[in-house]
């Protein structure tokens, strides 16, 4: 019963993740990595690390992460960086967030911690659909119908000759 529940609990997380760097890549952020650290700690099952280029983008990653996830019922059990221009954190008990400027990321350098674990892919790719040669073939052969002439359209409603001259209206009303 144990395992299953921490089975449950990692994909619950994993899915979180996922969402999480979607959010995070629709303020764009950039360098948005989830890495798999399950096997390498006991603390938490992933951990996503995305780059902003100025505070007030960490900001606005962050609030909306945070306002999102609550939507879907998960709440922050802990946010660090209050105070901090250039780095948030936000744990999410099983899911632990970085939020990044550039500089900040490549001094503290958190991708090397995490080298060794495997990374989750979070970008949606579209389903490719192949049509066969020979319907290529064929489309290409197709000749386009012939145009076939315009039907005049009469109307109930005066000409422009008689519309310029209120005559054409008064007779109609």
């Amino acid at each position: 019963q144990e395992e299953h529940d921490m089975t449950r609990n990692q994909n619950f997380y994993k899915k979180l993740a996922v969402e999480a760097a979607r959010i995070a890549d629709s303020k764009k952020a950039e360098n948005i990595e989830i890495y798999d650290a399950g096997g390498k700690n006991s603390l938490f099952y992933y951990t996503l690390l995305a780059t902003a280029e100025s505070a007030p983008q960490i900001s606005a990653i962050e609030q909306e992460i945070l306002f999102q996830l609550k939507r879907e019922g998960a709440y922050s059990l802990h946010k660090d960086g209050m105070q901090s221009k250039n780095w948030k954190v936000l744990d999410y008990g099983g899911l632990v967030i970085h939020i990044f400027e550039t500089q900040t990321r490549e001094f503290y350098s958190l991708d090397r911690v995490y080298l060794d674990c495997k990374k989750v892919e979070w970008r949606e790719h579209p389903k490719e659909t192949k049509k066969p040669a020979a319907t290529k073939k064929l489309a290409a052969k197709k000749k386009p119908a012939p145009r076939q002439p315009r039907q005049r359209v009469t109307s109930n409603w005066p000409s422009r000759k008689s519309a310029n001259s209120c005559s054409g209206w008064k007779k109609r009303i």
